[in-house]
């Protein structure tokens, strides 16, 4: 009994690494940039709007680790000299983590 416990343990341990570990979908990431995020970020990963980050910097907010810009996307940013905050979700309130998770792989694949 206690061997199947351990065993049971490893088999589920071993998925949740897997699961955490699995490849971001880059399509849906650049589907869910291109509705979201372009309008502010522009297409090629530079800014149109006064103050916001240039995602094509080697100094960049794509330096950050992939928490901390998590976090930004989900909880938005209010940006010091920029003319707008993001809001929470980019203002898009369909998008889900794993949304979220697609797009900064795609950014990251695409922008660095």
């Amino acid at each position: 009994m206690k061997r199947q416990y351990v065993i049971s343990l490893i088999a589920i341990s071993a998925f949740s690494v897997a699961a955490q570990a699995a490849p971001q979908d880059l399509a849906n990431g650049k589907e869910k940039y291109e509705e979201t995020c372009i309008a502010c970020h522009g297409e090629n990963g530079k800014p149109t709007i006064p103050g916001l980050p240039d995602f094509t910097s080697r100094t960049g907010p794509l330096k950050k680790g992939n928490s901390a810009l998590f976090k930004s996307v989900m909880e938005g940013v209010d940006r010091p000299g920029a003319d707008m905050a993001m809001p929470p979700l980019g203002g898009n309130p369909d998008l889900t983590e794993d949304d979220v998770r697609d797009i900064l792989s795609y950014m990251r694949k695409t922008f660095q």
